[in-house]
């Protein structure tokens, strides 16, 4: 009888402890999964600004803030400074933390900024979310 019971607390402790592993395993997988979606919003921003060299000459992508209203450029012709503008609106809609626009929100609920050099043709964009209690951000330093 005491041989079963033993049996029975060492069985229950790698129960228990197979339960702790999977739960873990799920929050690490939630994390990473919002980790690969800030880098993908991350790349996605770099390709907008290299697909459009003159805005970032103009100086058009350094911009920080909540805005997520511009003009459509899928619609129609736009200037450089437009589709700057256009880019920057859709990104911070996909970030999904926008605060004037309730219908963006997006997996992560982040906020960015793009900070861009014109004269040495290098941005940076930063991206902040908050993942179990905590605030992570993720920065990328990129030529264009």
């Amino acid at each position: 009888m005491l041989e079963l019971l033993v049996a029975l607390l060492v069985t229950s402790v790698g129960v228990l402890g197979v339960a702790g592993l999977t739960t873990l395993n799920a929050q690490h997988r939630r994390s990473a999964a919002a980790h690969a979606e800030a880098v993908r919003l991350a790349e996605d921003v770099i390709e907008r600004i290299r697909a459009n060299p003159a805005g970032l000459q103009a100086g058009s992508y350094a911009a920080s803030g909540d805005a997520v209203t511009a003009s459509d450029c899928h619609a129609g012709q736009c200037t450089a400074a437009e589709v700057a503008a256009f880019d920057l609106a859709q990104w911070r809609c996909a970030l999904g933390a926008s605060t004037t626009d309730q219908s963006c929100r997006g997996p992560l609920d982040a906020t960015g900024a793009v900070a861009a050099d014109a004269g040495s043709g290098s941005v940076r964009i930063t991206i902040r979310w908050r993942d179990r209690g905590e605030d992570r951000t993720l920065t990328v330093d990129s030529g264009v």
